[in-house]
């Protein structure tokens, strides 16, 4: 059979690829793990009745857009939606990149810029995170002076790590780049962020919802789109859609490549409901949050390196003397390889959880996150379960007296 060619950006890429199987309990995506509220639930029901399926949807998506926009108190102009934030990541490395053009990515991060940009056929180049994960605006400053992206993509709060940064190291970086800057704030609702423009003259309810996010920056800078997206907070992942804010110049250049009708409209009108209903999933949000802080003091007290977190994940690895005795376990029941110790010492708490029908996302091949495993906060008796069986499997390594 002969061999067709592809354009050379895309013969390296490998097809996106996570761990399924028949889990009972899945942790691995960063989903929500809460369906949508009941009051909600009820209202999509209700309007599932007389849904025009025959119909296209809004071709701009020109409904949510007007919702969002007049929440936040924008024009409209500068709000797009898209099959998740994804598709909007991927048609503003196509808008903005291209041949002999760059695309500045952080690292270690969210895997599929890379994948994107590479894709629209720019060079991909990686600016590091310090040590803890976070950003460093004036590394990351000095990066683009060197290297000149036409496109820089910043994280925040980031995945996989976890990390939050404040308002003024985001906008210290907006401020002293020359090219646009989308700003990826997926699991920004989990944190919080605070700091707001001082000469911003909305609604203090319309600040509020923006404090500590670059949506607080919207009326001072005019290089930048911020990216949100209903697949986390707001228990949407199966619907895929997520939006845009920023400039509206940067908004226009990115709607010229979103397709006529390109979200669907059953999608369109769940994220609608949920939009109008954002405080129903407060007590979701803080649920979770009080969850996470649960499950980091007794991933501590195993003796697990946590990366800071202000989303819906932990992202943490075994040291110490739990990651010898984890690694030795690993050896000992796969046979020795060539792994490091961190590696070996992830891999048998990611393959020992699941054996038990439990999905974790396995980081412990990374060259920075060695060991590392990804763990979203689910709900709260799942996470009891997964925090007794990782107990369990350091007691077997440790030893009753080690683990309380």
């Amino acid at each position: 059979m002969s061999e067709f060619a592809v354009r050379s950006s895309l013969s390296g890429l490998e097809e996106y690829e996570v761990e399924t199987i028949d889990a009972e309990i899945i942790v691995n995506a960063n989903e929500s793990n809460y369906p949508v509220p009941d009051a909600i639930q009820t209202e999509i029901e209700e309007r599932t009745k007389d849904f025009s399926f025959n119909r296209y949807p809004p071709m701009k998506c020109e409904t949510l857009c007007n919702l969002i926009a007049n929440t936040l108190g924008v024009d409209i102009d500068k709000v797009r939606v898209g099959n998740g934030s994804s598709e909007l990541l991927q048609m503003a490395c196509y808008a903005f990149g291209g041949a002999g053009r760059k695309i500045a990515v952080p690292y270690p991060s969210f895997s599929m810029y890379g994948v994107y940009a590479q894709m629209s056929d720019s060079e991909v180049l990686r600016y590091p995170l310090n040590v803890e994960g976070f950003l460093d605006a004036e590394a990351v400053i000095d990066f683009c002076k060197e290297n000149q992206p036409n496109l820089l993509i910043l994280n925040n709060p980031n995945n996989p790590t976890g990390n939050y940064n404040p308002l003024s190291v985001i906008e210290k970086i907006i401020a002293g780049v020359d090219c646009p800057v989308i700003v990826d704030e997926a699991y920004m609702e989990f944190a919080r962020g605070e700091g707001v423009d001082p000469r911003d003259l909305r609604p203090l309810s319309q600040l509020k919802l923006v404090a500590g996010s670059a949506l607080a920056l919207l009326n001072k800078y005019n290089n930048f789109l911020v990216y949100r997206t209903f697949s986390k907070a707001y228990s949407l992942a199966g619907m895929r859609v997520g939006y845009s804010v920023g400039s509206i110049s940067l908004s226009r250049i990115l709607g010229k490549t979103l397709l006529p009708y390109h979200v669907n409209a059953y999608s369109l009108m769940a994220a609608e409901v949920c939009y109008r209903n954002r405080d129903a999933f407060k007590e979701q949000i803080e649920e979770i949050r009080s969850q996470r802080a649960l499950m980091i003091a007794e991933l501590k007290e195993l003796g697990m390196k946590i990366w800071p977190t202000e989303t819906n994940f932990i992202c943490y690895c075994p040291e110490g003397k739990l990651q010898q005795q984890l690694a030795a376990a690993y050896d000992k029941k796969y046979g020795y390889s060539n792994y490091s110790p961190a590696t070996k010492a992830g891999k048998m708490l990611f393959k020992s959880m699941l054996a038990e029908k439990i999905l974790l996302r396995d980081f412990t091949e990374h060259p920075v996150l060695q060991g590392c495993i990804r763990q979203t906060v689910g709900l709260p008796e799942e996470n009891g379960i997964i925090m007794n069986r990782i107990k369990n499997l350091c007691r077997e390594c440790l030893g009753n007296e080690q683990i309380n």
